[in-house]
Formats: C-alpha cells, sequence, structure tokens
C-alpha cells in the first residue's frame, strides 16, 4: 500500500475515532442534565423562564412564567434529542459505507429510541423526578428529526455534488 492509502485510512480512522469521542460526551452530557434531582432541574428552568419571561412581558404573571418554563423545559427535549439523533446518524453513516448505511440509519434509530425512552424511564428512580409518557414521545419526536435531518443533509450533498 502507498503513502497516499495510508494517509487516508489513518484519516478516516481520525475521523471515527473523534466521532464517537464527540457522540459518547454528547451521550454524557444527556445522562448528567436528565439525572439532576427535580430541585436542582426545576431550579435552573424556572430561573431561565424569569429572566425570559421578564423580557418579553413587562410584568410578568405566574402564568406567563409558568407558561415560559413549560416551552423552555419542551424545547429542550427538542433540541437536545435532535443533536442526539442527527450526531448518532453522523456517526452511523461514517461507520457504515456504501449499502450498509441504511443498516447505520437504522441502527442510530434503535440507539435514539432506547435513550430517549430510558432516560425518562429511569428519571422515576431519582430524587424529585418522575416518569412521564409525554417528555419520552417528545425525546423520540427530537431524535427523528435529527436522524431526517441528517439523512437530508447528506442525499442534498450527493446530489450537489452529481450536479456541479
Amino acid at each position: 500500500m502507498n503513502k497516499n492509502g495510508k494517509n487516508r485510512i489513518l484519516l478516516e480512522l481520525g475521523v471515527i475515532a473523534i466521532s464517537f469521542a464527540a457522540l459518547l460526551l454528547l451521550l454524557y452530557f444527556v445522562m448528567v442534565v436528565s439525572f439532576q434531582n427535580g430541585e436542582a432541574s426545576i431550579g435552573v428552568t424556572m430561573r431561565l423562564a424569569q429572566y425570559l419571561a421578564g423580557r418579553i412581558f413587562e410584568q410578568p404573571t405566574e402564568e406567563q412564567i409558568r407558561t415560559t418554563s413549560w416551552i423552555i423545559r419542551y424545547g429542550a427535549h427538542l433540541g437536545l434529542f435532535f443533536v442526539v439523533g442527527f450526531v448518532t446518524t453522523f456517526v452511523s453513516m461514517v461507520v457504515f459505507r456504501r449499502y450498509y448505511r441504511i443498516l447505520g440509519v437504522l441502527g442510530a434509530g434503535a440507539v435514539c429510541y432506547v435513550l430517549a425512552y430510558y432516560t425518562e424511564y429511569y428519571k422515576q428512580f431519582v430524587e424529585g423526578r418522575h416518569f412521564h409518557q409525554s417528555d419520552a414521545a417528545l425525546n423520540w419526536y427530537g431524535s427523528v428529526a435529527g436522524i431526517f435531518c441528517m439523512v437530508g443533509s447528506y442525499f442534498l450533498s450527493r446530489l450537489l455534488v452529481k450536479l456541479s
């Protein structure tokens, strides 16, 4: 094998290693955030909700602060798991090549589904936290959106390469 081939293999292995490291770091962050005790979790959300409601409304009512808190919480579920779905699919598409990419995408979907459900399931064992099926569904919807976005960007980039 020539030097160019070895450099390419080393580059691919480096990209795979960095992708896996980023994915593991992201999953660690998800676990840390998910398993905060209830008091710490609601405290952060309510402080942010009070600040944002104060920026939006002159004298925010309790109802406006609660609604802002609800939007932050649901947005956090969707946004965080969008990133999880996107990154997991990216890593699977880097690892699996050619026709095996579909297996990678399906595997990423399976990983995201398990993570979306079980991060919520295990919250019932954390002090002050509870299992909510709607939160698990939000996690899954965010993951699916991330998966579709990554797959769509892959096909769009392939199309643009062919057109140029």
